[in-house]
């Protein structure tokens, strides 16, 4: 019997991680995962506002998370990602492998502290 090793990015999610919760008509899913303004390519932020977790100028965000919080098949409306009192939409999600495994996934997404009202 063949075991599966463990995922090298889970401890690294739950020891440096923001506590996410992944809120679908599927269910409520709980996990840490990273969030950080999207940056540009030279790095410049002009006319933006500061944020707790940086810099911002379009309300568009990096989030990284474990695989476990599915969000590849989130559908950007009925589905919630929030940071606290912080309330996001997925834009666009890939998810990253290393081989045949999935490290994590990736999205750009976008604050949406109005949505459902």
């Amino acid at each position: 019997m063949l075991l599966r090793p463990e995922n090298p990015t889970t401890r690294f999610f739950e020891k440096f991680g923001r506590t996410m919760t992944v809120e679908s008509p599927a269910g409520t899913f709980t996990c840490k995962a990273f969030l950080q303004p999207l940056r540009y390519k030279n790095k410049m932020y002009l006319s933006g506002t500061l944020t707790e977790i940086g810099y911002d100028t379009l309300r568009k965000f990096v989030l990284i998370c474990p695989t476990e919080a599915n969000i590849t098949a989130v559908d950007g409306v009925t589905t919630l990602l929030k940071f606290g009192g912080d309330s996001f939409c997925v834009d666009h999600c890939e998810k990253v492998f290393f081989g045949e495994t999935p490290l994590y996934d990736w999205a750009i997404v976008h604050q949406n502290n109005d949505w459902r009202t």
